[in-house]
């Protein structure tokens, strides 16, 4: 159990990358089966492999993904390529569009919690007041979860979605490597 609770060791290649090692004994749910256009994409089972690979990393690393397989021809090894990269791309995107619409909902609730306060100095009621007032900072503590919270988390994802895209796919063939 001692071992398990350890940090585990990774091995970089040659240029100081960290290395995944992914065996594939059956590509043929390698791809997803939908695409959104005429790149394909990888399977979710593929994108959560190489996503749980990396949980534990610092977003800002680099990888080497080696698959090591004897079913993957060099045509497919091109196609897999291209959709590991257009698989995270999608992510990327999608995540930076999120980023956009936090920032928006954030500029939002910061000026109306602020209208909002500022009207608590206007009213002349004590509890009306004081309602308003929590109400105004409700709003301001949700801007600033939004802007310190959840953005980062987006950003830690977006951070990853560039290093899987930029990531060096190398095949070897498991006969060889026995």
């Amino acid at each position: 159990m001692k071992d398990h609770a350890q940090p585990r060791q990774r091995k970089r290649d040659e240029n100081g990358n960290i290395v995944i090692d992914m065996t594939v004994k059956n590509d043929d749910d390698f791809l997803s089966v939908y695409s959104g256009g005429e790149a394909p994409i990888i399977s979710s089972d593929v994108a959560e492999f190489i996503e749980s690979s990396t949980r534990s990393l610092s977003p800002r690393e680099k990888y080497t993904l080696i698959i090591h397989s004897d079913c993957i021809d060099e045509k497919e090894k091109n196609e897999y390529d291209l959709a590991i990269k257009e698989y995270y791309a999608e992510k990327y995107f999608a995540n930076r569009k999120e980023l956009r619409i936090n920032r928006i909902i954030i500029l939002l609730l910061m000026t109306v919690g602020i209208f909002v306060l500022s009207l608590a100095f206007h009213v002349e009621n004590h509890i009306w007041s004081e309602v308003i007032d929590i109400a105004a900072w409700v709003l301001l503590w949700e801007a600033v979860d939004i802007w310190v919270f959840k953005n980062r988390k987006l950003n830690i994802i977006a951070r990853r979605c560039l290093a899987f895209m930029d990531m060096k796919v190398e095949y070897k063939d498991i006969e060889k490597n026995k």
